[in-house]
């Protein structure tokens, strides 16, 4: 049986957050970059605000969080405010000693994302703590490695004020309902019914697209540009480093993608590295 992530219960002075790592790919390309002792652990959540409640769960952390992701916010907003269908007051200021919202300060307008170098960088100057939490967002999309910015990604990283339809709402209430029925059709009758009710996501019409197996291959080059910064930032740190994941993603195993209260392998199981060093990647 897969051990539960214990991010409390573990002794380390850096934990490096790779959003939306799945451990297969991890372990399929984390030695290029990383040695240490890799296990797989099971998440706590299969979206980041469903691990965050679960992960940190209302006492007050001295921990100093550097997040790549607006859900961990030093602005004061609870995830209430930020997931659609949500009423919880959890806010990253109540739970944490410090946060450094480097979604904002290195926020690249032209990719609507946080580039892992330019987190790399705001992180070591933010080391004044003894416990720091790293998060990068990548792999997460939108994907870095398609070298174009044409794409309409929704802005789902982004606070803007969008109200959601009713349909859409409903849907994302009752998706643990009709969510597996769709994970038993074919992919491409799936995405069919699903645009027709409206169920469909960007990430499906990326891999319409751009073709599934290239979809896949954006996700590994993403987390391998994520894993050549963890390198270097650990270069510069002084302790015992672990890296882990909030969640994992489905890479078309079903759909893509991944949402709150999933309970698929492919969005549970995460890595856990106890780093022992950096390799010299390739």
């Amino acid at each position: 049986m897969t051990q539960k992530q214990d991010i409390h219960g573990t002794d380390w002075d850096y934990l490096i957050v790779l959003d939306a790592c799945r451990y297969d790919y991890f372990k399929e390309n984390y030695q290029d970059f990383l040695q240490g002792d890799l296990k797989k652990v099971k998440s706590r959540g299969s979206a980041t605000p469903e691990w965050l409640w679960n992960t940190f769960d209302g006492k007050r952390y001295n921990y100093n969080y550097i997040s790549a992701n607006p859900y961990i916010n030093a602005e004061g907003l609870t995830l209430g405010d930020l997931v659609s269908g949500e009423e919880r007051d959890w806010t990253a200021l109540d739970q944490f000693q410090n946060v450094v919202d480097s979604w904002i300060t290195d926020w690249d307008e032209e990719l609507n994302t946080v580039r892992p170098e330019d987190l790399t960088d705001t992180a070591l100057n933010n080391l004044e703590y003894s416990k720091t939490v790293i998060h990068y967002i990548q792999p997460h999309r939108p994907f870095i490695s398609m070298e174009e910015t044409g794409f309409e990604w929704t802005p789902k990283n982004k606070l803007e004020d969008e109200e959601e339809s009713t349909l859409r709402k409903i849907l994302d209430r009752t998706r643990p309902f009709w969510d597996p029925i769709f994970s038993s059709m074919p992919y491409t009758f799936q995405a069919k019914v699903k645009e027709t009710l409206g169920l469909g996501n960007d990430y499906e019409k990326l891999a319409r697209e751009k073709g599934e197996e290239e979809v896949r291959e954006y996700y590994r080059q993403d987390l391998r540009l994520a894993l050549e910064e963890v390198a270097r930032l650990i270069e510069g740190l002084d302790g015992k480093v672990v890296v882990t994941a909030d969640h994992g993603e489905l890479l078309g195993e079903g759909g893509w993608g991944h949402y709150i209260g999933g309970k698929e392998d492919e969005l549970l199981n995460v890595p856990w590295l106890e780093v022992e060093g950096v390799s010299n990647g390739n």
